[in-house]
């Protein structure tokens, strides 16, 4: 696997971000709830140099436009990063909303036997969805699109002995499977398609296809499985029945589901929103399902 050479010192902060949380997934279990203030403590630290690094990079894409870095490559799997305004701007959110929510679970668990697991999974959780806004690739977008959703599930069983839990946590997982599937089979047919699973040669190629009006048949169907991961990911009617009964969860992870990760349906469709655009049926289906569950969301 090549190391590409030139890191730029804003690619390897953007890095370093996710990399920080995502760390805390090598505490053994057992350390964590035993020494819960140091886990509070580094915890609350490396959220906040997370939001410090957020807000350091948020201004660049504005004025010099987008970020896209290689660090290792193998074939089609890349590492790498693709930060635009999208990305500044959703960073700096799911940073702050991260570093409050880690705050109040330290306080909200105060006491608990299994504080410091808790506090393992939420900063793990975190990173994921940070890697997802800043993937420079489907391939790394589809990984840490999955680990967000096994991080959550580690949050939703926290309660084990509450059965409500658990059968909200057993929908959201099942769920979570089937959007998975449709994601990785949509990765699957983008790359026989256009050859890459790079963001910035997709939306060259998805242009080019717009200009010329020659679409192939495939686009149709991968557009339809990123809708349908969307959709999934995002509680939309009909898959919405996990989200009331995660009330069973602590409070944390409730305000967690909302700093990206429900929301990473809608980032998948307006990150690759070059390619969805080239099928008016993924479009119009995803205009119904959404329209169709914000006005039954509210009369209920």
């Amino acid at each position: 696997m090549p190391i590409l050479g030139n890191w730029s010192s804003e690619a390897m902060l953007l890095l370093l971000g996710p990399l920080l949380l995502l760390a805390f997934s090598l505490a053994p279990r057992g350390w964590a709830n035993r020494q819960v203030e140091p886990m509070a403590r580094l915890s609350g630290g490396a959220t906040g140099a997370v939001l410090a690094i957020a807000l350091l990079c948020a201004l660049h894409p504005a004025f010099a436009g987008r970020t896209q870095h290689i660090f290792m490559a193998w074939g089609p799997l890349q590492v790498g990063i693709y930060y635009d305004v999208l990305s500044a701007v959703l960073f700096v959110l799911v940073a702050f909303l991260g570093a409050v929510v880690t705050r109040y679970a330290h306080r909200y668990l105060q006491g608990d036997p299994e504080q410091g697991h808790f506090l393992k999974w939420l900063c793990v959780t975190i990173g994921a969805v940070l890697t997802l806004l800043i993937s420079g690739n489907l391939a790394l977008f589809a990984a840490a699109w999955i680990a967000t959703s096994l991080g959550l599930h580690q949050l939703l069983t926290f309660y084990s002995h509450r059965p409500a839990a658990l059968i909200a946590a057993r929908k959201k997982f099942v769920i979570s499977r089937i959007g998975d599937v449709c994601l990785l089979s949509a990765l699957a047919l983008t790359y026989r398609v256009f050859g890459t699973l790079e963001f910035r040669e997709l939306f060259s190629s998805a242009q080019a296809m717009r200009a010329t009006g020659q679409i192939p048949p495939l686009v149709t169907p991968i557009c339809l499985l990123l809708a349908g991961a969307a959709m999934l990911k995002s509680a939309q009617f009909p898959f919405h029945s996990w989200l009331p009964d995660t009330m069973e969860t602590p409070t944390p992870v409730s305000a967690l589901m909302h700093a990206g990760i429900i929301n990473s349906g809608g980032f998948l469709i307006v990150r690759l929103s070059p390619l969805v655009s080239l099928s008016p049926l993924a479009l119009s289906t995803l205009a119904v399902v959404g329209a169709f569950t914000a006005v039954f969301a509210s009369l209920v």
